[in-house]
């Protein structure tokens, strides 16, 4: 994988009254490296009702589609993977439950927890955040750009087989320096239209997956 690694977040997307399902499918046209919905107020019903809704889509793209936190929600959305964090059900205890049915990444914040990481039965390591971002609630500290480089550096010397994520306010203009050090950048709010109401949409968000996932070293589609 390589590009663009998309993030369909309904806490962002529900304040602009977007959808969404037509949301990840304008994404899914521009066919990045790998999508993954947030769903963190949903609710069990509601995020297994959307992934069931998005995995086909991205299916029929081509594209890797990603659970967040819950590995038996992503195995019964039939998604490819699930994305952890530090406080969710530990990588292993993933494979537990699903063995080789989802591939698993897992968010980190500072060397000890990248460390750790590596020890870990894991196919995607995210770093970060790299700048502030205002999709968290208690967002960790900015990493910046020293130590994103050298915690890359030291996951590519022990796991070179790892995909790895740079995430947290990340856009078109950090994406080529992103790209010389990471696989993938992750993407929320550089993918929301500024406006809802812009007759434009949803092809506006197209193209703006299509730009950053070129601008994070994505081929083109």
């Amino acid at each position: 994988m390589r590009g663009l690694y998309a993030l369909v977040d309904t806490d962002a997307l529900a304040p602009r009254g977007l959808d969404p399902v037509q949301f990840c499918a304008a994404i899914l046209r521009a066919r990045p490296a790998a999508v993954q919905l947030r769903d963190k107020r949903g609710g069990a019903r509601q995020t297994l009702a959307l992934l069931r809704a998005m995995v086909p889509l991205a299916r029929a793209a081509e594209v890797p589609f990603f659970g967040n936190d819950r590995p038996d929600l992503a195995l019964l959305g039939g998604a490819t993977g699930v994305h952890v964090g530090q406080d969710d059900v530990p990588p292993a205890m993933v494979r537990a439950i699903a063995a080789d049915r989802l591939k698993v990444g897992l968010s980190t914040h500072d060397e000890a927890q990248v460390h750790a990481a590596l020890a870990e039965p894991i196919d995607v390591l995210a770093l970060g955040p790299l700048f502030p971002t205002a999709h968290k609630e208690r967002p960790e500290r900015a990493l910046g750009w020293e130590a994103l480089e050298t915690l890359a550096a030291m996951a590519r010397k022990k796991r070179p087989e790892l995909a790895l994520v740079a995430i947290g306010g990340l856009g078109l203009q950090v994406a080529p320096r992103v790209a010389e050090l990471v696989d993938l950048g992750a993407v929320i709010g550089a993918l929301l239209p500024s406006d809802p109401a812009d007759p434009r949409w949803p092809d506006d968000v197209t193209e703006r997956a299509l730009a950053l996932h070129r601008a994070f070293g994505g081929a083109p589609s």
